[in-house]
């Protein structure tokens, strides 16, 4: 442990230059270990860091060697690096259950997140922090100073974190770090290097106040909106966030996804107000399980298609001390053609002790419209039994009255993960989900009407140095499941090697075998379709990062549906311009002899079927503070009627009448101008428009389709806004 050194933060201009003295004056860390490959290799001179506190935040500073030029890419802060970049992680609660991530490139472009203990990294939480970025012939230096108040931790006036400085070498394709771990390790977060400092416990009050503008060139209607933020910490355990008529216009778009499966599409929050100090609600299990899933509140209903709320206000608090934390969190939309909106309250409690927790959430959602109240109870473990093999358990139930009608069931999961070696892993998951079991008033869950098992072993050999071969990785997975009916559902056995070549290029070949089976999604669970067995291979090709850009392609075939051929490929390009301008274009084609859709109660249908997609963007910096985004998708597709199927009760298919073709197309385009005044204060200006087309008969052609979703103009917006900070 080092001993704490204090400097008032105007003794160090963040500048990159590292010529204030007491940067001389501290000690230079130079091991490092490679954790990508993982060899765990200890080396000494790929970089450096020196850090230091004050009693208002951290200071750190990286020197990273280098031999040529680097690579130059254009982006938007916030997203992650494919060049050289150093990442600080600071787990300030050292509890080994999250850490706060800072991440700069050599260009000056930054990331900053939440790793979280099931290995996920979150971008949409942003804070204040400052950075600078000075280039030097054969060197790179990033220099940080980072508030402790940007952070929500519990603080003591001693106060011990956890910290890992890492850097990606482009040059090597490696990844070098202060610690022998890297974040798809167990251990990560448990050996991380720790410090300890003094801090001032002080008052923090943050205000987002906003307005914006928005023109609907469809409709022709003209709206404003005015509302604001505000963050308090007033003492060092506890955070009150509250938000009215709160700033969720949303500058940014969700990628456009044309979904006819029976699984609702999973978006993530991009929402500042939820975002900020929500880890203490964050509880998920397999099948992408999540308890609480924020984009429900003040957006569509997953039960009804045409409900949507627009958001009044909102309320956080969060109480943290060292081994106990408590959160509440309450939301309430507004009453839209003379009908109430939902109601949202969410409480937890967690105790934590090294890298164990024991959780509890209670969930309640009113929603007056259609006289529906839901509860849902969870409670969670997670338990660290050693550095290598961690355990998760849940256990969870919804209680749902609407109309004078009441339903309730229960769900739980088991899932581990173990590292019996430096090379080898192991990873299961076993769960049980009622078929009554409703957790999406609030929460998210593929699917639910489940008992399934899965299991994953993974063998790497970081260093094979054979046949132009740097490292591979052998995995081999297994599913088992049924449903509550008992009903024979299809198993699955995969196994897949990955390549990656001293020239870089990256190589995935997989292969997955299902049994014959029942699918009990397809007709909403109406009457489970019985279908064949089936194989998808697939390969995946990546090549090198070039001073240019680079490439990439997938493919994949197999078969489905009735024993039907299908592919599905896709080739992407990225390529740098210039220094500012870096354009990327994708485009995917899937093709399916035997696709099949659900039309209404026990009847589907089997199409030969064709999708196609585009997508086009540019990102242009301006400068500095400037950044342009243009971006354009658009999805087509036709569909020939091959046969109409009405399913008996075993699940077999018998031929019943007629269905038309048809063909379908979607667009969207958005055009964004941001201008940034500071990390956490910007003026947005953005113009989009998309359409939606639909033809019974499929008459048109890929190319008039592309043209008939540009030409609709379902969504046409011109839309301002600035958010300050205070």
């Amino acid at each position: 442990m080092t001993i704490p050194m204090f400097v008032s933060a105007s003794d160090v201009i963040i500048d990159g230059s590292l010529q204030e003295q007491k940067w001389q004056e501290q000690i230079k860390h130079t091991a490092n270990y490679q954790v990508t490959p993982q060899t765990l290799f200890s080396s000494d001179g790929n970089f450096h860091f020196q850090i230091f506190t004050s009693e208002q935040g951290l200071y750190v500073a990286v020197s990273a060697t280098k031999e040529n030029p680097l690579r130059v890419r254009t982006q938007e802060n916030d997203t992650l690096f494919t060049n050289d970049h150093i990442q600080i992680m600071l787990d300030m609660n050292n509890t080994q259950q999250t850490s706060y991530v800072f991440a700069i490139n050599h260009q000056g472009y930054f990331y900053d997140g939440i790793y979280k203990q099931n290995k996920e990294l979150d971008l949409d939480w942003s804070s204040n922090w400052n950075y600078a970025v000075k280039a030097h012939d054969n060197i790179w230096v990033a220099e940080l100073y980072i508030p402790w108040n940007s952070m929500v931790f519990n603080m003591q006036e001693q106060h011990e974190f956890g910290i890992s400085v890492s850097r990606y070498d482009e040059e090597t394709n490696a990844i070098y770090s202060s610690i022998p771990a890297n974040s798809s390790m167990n251990s990560f977060l448990q050996k991380f290097n720790k410090e300890v400092a003094t801090i001032k416990a002080e008052s923090n009050f943050d205000i987002f106040p906003y307005i914006s503008v928005n023109r609907d060139i469809t409709n022709n209607h003209n709206s404003t909106d005015i509302g604001t933020e505000i963050f308090w910490k007033p003492t060092k355990t506890q955070q009150i966030s509250a938000t009215v008529n709160p700033d969720f216009g949303q500058v940014e778009s969700d990628e456009l996804v044309v979904n006819f499966s029976a699984i609702e599409s999973f978006f993530s929050e991009k929402r500042p107000f939820f975002n900020d100090n929500q880890n203490i609600f964050d509880v998920v299990g397999p099948e992408n399980l999540r308890v609480v899933h924020t984009p429900r509140i003040g957006g569509e209903s997953y039960y009804d298609e045409d409900y949507a709320g627009d958001l009044d206000s909102a309320f956080k608090y969060t109480f943290a001390t060292e081994q106990v934390d408590l959160g509440l969190l309450s939301a309430f939309e507004s009453s839209e053609n003379g009908q109430s909106g939902r109601d949202f309250w969410v409480l937890r409690g967690q105790y934590h002790t090294d890298a164990s927790k024991l959780g509890i959430s209670i969930n309640n959602v009113t929603t007056p419209s259609i006289e529906r109240e839901a509860t849902i109870i969870s409670t969670d473990i997670n338990y660290a039994y050693s550095e290598d093999t961690e355990l998760n358990l849940g256990i969870i139930s919804s209680h749902i009255e609407q109309t004078q009608t009441t339903s309730g069931d229960t769900g739980w999961w088991l899932t581990g993960s173990i590292e019996s070696s430096e090379q080898q892993s192991h990873e299961f998951s076993v769960f049980s989900y009622g078929d009554e079991l409703q957790l999406n008033d609030i929460g998210y869950v593929k699917r639910i009407n489940r008992n399934q098992f899965e299991y994953e072993y993974e063998y790497q050999i970081p260093d094979l140095d054979m046949w132009s071969i740097r490292d591979v990785t052998f995995a081999i997975e297994a599913e088992l499941k049924t449903n509550y009916e008992s009903e024979k559902l299809p198993r699955i056995l995969a196994s897949s090697i990955e390549l990656v070549a001293d020239s870089e290029f990256e190589y995935q070949f997989g292969i997955e075998y299902g049994t014959s089976g029942l699918d009990d999604l397809l007709t909403r669970g109406r009457q489970s379709v019985w279908l064949p067995s089936f194989y998808i291979a697939e390969l995946e090709i990546s090549s090198p990062e070039y001073d240019w850009g680079t490439f990439s392609l997938e493919f994949e075939l197999g078969t489905e549906g009735l024993s039907g051929a299908f592919y599905n490929a896709e080739s992407s390009i990225e390529q740098q311009f210039s220094d500012n301008i870096l354009v990327s274009f994708t485009l995917a084609q899937y093709k399916s002899d035997s696709w099949f859709d659900w039309d209404e109660g026990k009847t589907v249908d089997e199409y030969n079927f064709t999708e196609q997609s585009i997508e086009l963007s540019l990102d242009y910096q301006i400068a500095d503070n400037q950044e342009l985004r243009i971006k354009f998708e658009s999805v087509v597709g036709k569909a020939k009627h091959l046969n109409r199927y009405l399913v008996n009760a075993e699940g077999r298919l018998s031929t019943f009448g007629e269905q038309d073709d048809f063909s379908f197309s979607e667009s969207a385009f958005q055009l964004r101008y941001k201008y940034a005044l500071s990390q956490l204060t910007a003026f947005y200006f953005s113009y989009s428009f998309g359409g939606e087309f639909e033809d019974d008969i499929a008459k048109f052609g890929k190319l008039n389709l592309y043209k008939k979703a540009i030409d609709t103009n379902d969504a046409h917006n011109i839309f301002a806004k600035i958010r300050l900070h205070f």
